[in-house]
Protein backbone atom coordinates (compact mmCIF):
# COMPACT_ATOMS: atom_id res chain seq x y z
CA UNK A 1 0.00 0.00 0.00
CA UNK A 2 2.81 2.43 0.91
CA UNK A 3 4.47 1.78 -2.44
CA UNK A 4 1.18 2.47 -4.28
CA UNK A 5 0.73 5.80 -2.43
CA UNK A 6 4.31 6.80 -3.31
CA UNK A 7 3.71 6.01 -6.99
CA UNK A 8 0.49 8.08 -7.04
CA UNK A 9 2.21 11.06 -5.40
CA UNK A 10 5.05 10.84 -7.88
CA UNK A 11 2.69 10.74 -10.87
CA UNK A 12 0.33 13.53 -9.71
CA UNK A 13 2.53 16.51 -10.67
CA UNK A 14 3.03 15.05 -14.14
CA UNK A 15 -0.73 14.73 -14.56
CA UNK A 16 -1.20 18.31 -13.32
CA UNK A 17 1.38 19.82 -15.65
CA UNK A 18 0.31 17.49 -18.45
CA UNK A 19 -3.18 18.92 -18.69
CA UNK A 20 -4.16 19.83 -22.22
CA UNK A 21 -4.25 23.51 -23.06
CA UNK A 22 -5.69 25.60 -25.86
CA UNK A 23 -4.18 28.77 -27.32
CA UNK A 24 -6.36 31.89 -27.26
CA UNK A 25 -5.72 34.98 -29.38
CA UNK A 26 -7.79 37.99 -28.37
CA UNK A 27 -7.44 40.65 -31.06
CA UNK A 28 -9.42 43.22 -29.11
CA UNK A 29 -7.09 43.12 -26.09
CA UNK A 30 -4.02 42.16 -28.20
CA UNK A 31 -3.31 39.16 -25.96
CA UNK A 32 -2.15 35.62 -26.71
CA UNK A 33 -2.32 33.04 -23.93
CA UNK A 34 -3.26 29.45 -23.12
CA UNK A 35 -6.22 28.09 -21.15
CA UNK A 36 -7.01 24.64 -19.81
CA UNK A 37 -9.21 22.65 -22.16
CA UNK A 38 -11.01 21.30 -19.11
CA UNK A 39 -11.75 24.84 -17.85
CA UNK A 40 -11.31 27.67 -20.34
CA UNK A 41 -11.56 30.29 -17.57
CA UNK A 42 -8.17 29.21 -16.18
CA UNK A 43 -5.06 30.52 -17.89
CA UNK A 44 -2.16 28.09 -17.86
CA UNK A 45 1.05 28.56 -19.82
CA UNK A 46 2.84 31.31 -21.74
CA UNK A 47 1.31 34.78 -22.05
CA UNK A 48 2.01 37.72 -24.37
CA UNK A 49 0.44 41.15 -24.74
CA UNK A 50 1.15 43.32 -27.77
CA UNK A 51 1.31 47.10 -28.00
CA UNK A 52 -0.35 49.39 -30.52
CA UNK A 53 2.49 48.87 -33.03
CA UNK A 54 2.18 45.06 -32.69
CA UNK A 55 5.45 44.62 -30.79
CA UNK A 56 5.50 42.61 -27.55
CA UNK A 57 4.66 44.78 -24.54
CA UNK A 58 4.42 42.10 -21.83
CA UNK A 59 5.59 38.51 -21.64
CA UNK A 60 5.02 36.08 -18.79
CA UNK A 61 3.60 32.78 -17.56
CA UNK A 62 0.43 31.61 -15.81
CA UNK A 63 0.25 28.57 -13.55
CA UNK A 64 -3.30 27.38 -12.93
CA UNK A 65 -4.71 30.89 -13.35
CA UNK A 66 -2.06 32.68 -11.28
CA UNK A 67 0.82 34.79 -12.58
CA UNK A 68 4.00 32.83 -11.98
CA UNK A 69 7.76 33.15 -12.43
CA UNK A 70 9.43 36.18 -14.02
CA UNK A 71 7.39 38.57 -16.14
CA UNK A 72 9.03 41.04 -18.51
CA UNK A 73 7.74 44.36 -19.86
CA UNK A 74 9.12 46.13 -22.92
CA UNK A 75 9.13 49.62 -24.36
CA UNK A 76 8.12 50.50 -27.93
CA UNK A 77 11.68 49.78 -29.11
CA UNK A 78 11.57 46.22 -27.76
CA UNK A 79 13.91 46.85 -24.82
CA UNK A 80 13.23 45.22 -21.45
CA UNK A 81 12.31 47.97 -18.97
CA UNK A 82 10.75 45.94 -16.15
CA UNK A 83 11.20 42.47 -14.66
CA UNK A 84 9.07 41.19 -11.80
CA UNK A 85 9.21 37.78 -10.13
CA UNK A 86 5.65 36.86 -9.15
CA UNK A 87 6.79 33.68 -7.41
CA UNK A 88 8.86 35.75 -4.96
CA UNK A 89 6.95 39.08 -5.16
CA UNK A 90 10.27 40.65 -6.09
CA UNK A 91 11.08 43.58 -8.39
CA UNK A 92 14.18 42.65 -10.38
CA UNK A 93 14.53 45.51 -12.88
CA UNK A 94 12.87 48.86 -13.49
CA UNK A 95 13.94 51.45 -16.08
CA UNK A 96 11.36 54.26 -16.26
CA UNK A 97 10.92 56.00 -19.59
CA UNK A 98 8.33 58.09 -21.37
CA UNK A 99 5.71 59.02 -20.30
CA UNK A 100 6.73 58.21 -16.70
CA UNK A 101 9.56 60.75 -16.83
CA UNK A 102 6.82 63.40 -17.02
CA UNK A 103 4.74 61.96 -14.19
CA UNK A 104 4.65 63.77 -10.84
CA UNK A 105 4.21 62.15 -7.41
CA UNK A 106 3.00 63.46 -4.05
CA UNK A 107 2.83 61.56 -0.77
CA UNK A 108 -0.72 61.93 0.54
CA UNK A 109 -0.94 63.29 4.07
CA UNK A 110 2.71 64.40 4.17
CA UNK A 111 3.03 68.16 4.71
CA UNK A 112 6.77 68.16 4.00
CA UNK A 113 7.12 69.30 0.39
CA UNK A 114 10.73 68.04 0.39
CA UNK A 115 9.77 64.47 1.29
CA UNK A 116 11.08 61.98 -1.26
CA UNK A 117 9.89 58.54 -2.24
CA UNK A 118 12.43 55.73 -2.00
CA UNK A 119 10.38 54.02 -4.75
CA UNK A 120 7.71 55.60 -6.92
CA UNK A 121 4.53 53.63 -7.73
CA UNK A 122 5.34 51.21 -10.56
CA UNK A 123 2.86 49.83 -13.07
CA UNK A 124 3.67 46.14 -13.42
CA UNK A 125 2.33 46.02 -16.95
CA UNK A 126 4.93 48.58 -18.03
CA UNK A 127 4.46 52.14 -19.28
CA UNK A 128 4.11 50.92 -22.86
CA UNK A 129 1.06 48.90 -21.79
CA UNK A 130 -0.50 51.97 -20.18
CA UNK A 131 -0.10 54.03 -23.33
CA UNK A 132 -1.27 51.15 -25.54
CA UNK A 133 -4.47 50.94 -23.47
CA UNK A 134 -4.91 54.71 -23.68
CA UNK A 135 -4.42 54.95 -27.44
CA UNK A 136 -6.62 51.91 -28.04
CA UNK A 137 -9.55 53.37 -26.11
CA UNK A 138 -9.26 57.13 -26.41
CA UNK A 139 -11.85 59.05 -28.44
CA UNK A 140 -11.32 62.69 -29.33
CA UNK A 141 -14.50 64.48 -28.14
CA UNK A 142 -16.55 65.91 -31.01
CA UNK A 143 -17.10 69.20 -29.19
CA UNK A 144 -13.33 69.60 -28.78
CA UNK A 145 -12.80 69.00 -32.50
CA UNK A 146 -15.50 71.49 -33.40
CA UNK A 147 -13.87 74.11 -31.15
CA UNK A 148 -10.31 73.29 -32.28
CA UNK A 149 -9.40 72.49 -28.67
CA UNK A 150 -6.22 70.53 -27.95
CA UNK A 151 -3.59 70.26 -25.21
CA UNK A 152 -2.47 68.05 -22.34
CA UNK A 153 -4.79 66.97 -19.54
CA UNK A 154 -3.03 66.16 -16.27
CA UNK A 155 -5.08 63.52 -14.47
CA UNK A 156 -4.38 63.01 -10.77
CA UNK A 157 -5.25 59.76 -9.02
CA UNK A 158 -4.25 57.88 -5.89
CA UNK A 159 -2.22 54.67 -5.83
CA UNK A 160 -2.75 53.37 -2.29
CA UNK A 161 -0.66 51.11 -0.06
CA UNK A 162 -2.21 48.03 -1.73
CA UNK A 163 -1.51 49.23 -5.27
CA UNK A 164 -5.17 50.11 -5.95
CA UNK A 165 -6.20 53.30 -7.73
CA UNK A 166 -8.96 55.77 -6.86
CA UNK A 167 -9.94 59.46 -6.72
CA UNK A 168 -9.38 60.35 -10.38
CA UNK A 169 -9.66 64.09 -10.98
CA UNK A 170 -8.32 67.05 -12.96
CA UNK A 171 -7.33 70.27 -11.21
CA UNK A 172 -6.65 72.51 -14.21
CA UNK A 173 -9.31 71.70 -16.80
CA UNK A 174 -9.11 72.12 -20.59
CA UNK A 175 -12.85 71.78 -21.09
CA UNK A 176 -14.78 70.54 -24.15
CA UNK A 177 -15.04 67.04 -22.59
CA UNK A 178 -11.25 66.50 -22.85
CA UNK A 179 -10.88 66.19 -19.06
CA UNK A 180 -13.66 63.61 -18.79
CA UNK A 181 -12.22 61.59 -21.67
CA UNK A 182 -8.73 61.55 -20.14
CA UNK A 183 -10.14 60.27 -16.85
CA UNK A 184 -12.30 57.68 -18.63
CA UNK A 185 -9.41 56.06 -20.54
CA UNK A 186 -7.08 55.99 -17.54
CA UNK A 187 -9.77 54.23 -15.50
CA UNK A 188 -9.79 51.48 -18.15
CA UNK A 189 -6.15 50.63 -17.39
CA UNK A 190 -6.26 47.52 -15.13
CA UNK A 191 -5.12 47.97 -11.52
CA UNK A 192 -1.67 46.40 -11.48
CA UNK A 193 0.52 48.74 -9.45
CA UNK A 194 3.31 48.30 -6.94
CA UNK A 195 2.73 50.95 -4.27
CA UNK A 196 5.09 53.82 -3.63
CA UNK A 197 7.57 53.36 -0.79
CA UNK A 198 9.05 55.74 1.77
CA UNK A 199 11.58 54.59 4.37
CA UNK A 200 10.72 50.96 3.65
CA UNK A 201 6.97 51.46 4.13
CA UNK A 202 4.21 51.49 1.50
CA UNK A 203 2.46 54.86 1.33
CA UNK A 204 -0.53 56.39 -0.45
CA UNK A 205 0.75 58.43 -3.40
CA UNK A 206 -0.99 60.88 -5.69
CA UNK A 207 0.11 60.34 -9.29
CA UNK A 208 -0.24 63.14 -11.85
CA UNK A 209 -0.39 61.57 -15.30
CA UNK A 210 -0.39 63.48 -18.64
CA UNK A 211 -2.76 62.64 -21.50
CA UNK A 212 -2.07 64.64 -24.67
CA UNK A 213 -4.80 65.53 -27.17
CA UNK A 214 -3.48 66.61 -30.57
CA UNK A 215 -5.56 67.67 -33.55
CA UNK A 216 -3.96 66.64 -36.86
Amino acid sequence: MKQLIFILLAIFPIVLWGQETKQITDRETRETYYVLKSDKTIRHGEYQKFGFNNTVAVKGFYKSGIKDSIWECYNAEGQVVLKYNYSKSELILYKPGEPMDKVEYKIIGNMDSKAKLSRVPIYLGGEYSIMSEVWKNIRYPVIAQENDRSGTVFVSFTVDKDGKTSNYHVNKKLGCNLDEEAIRVLKLVPDNWLPGMQNGQAVDVEVRFPIAFVLL
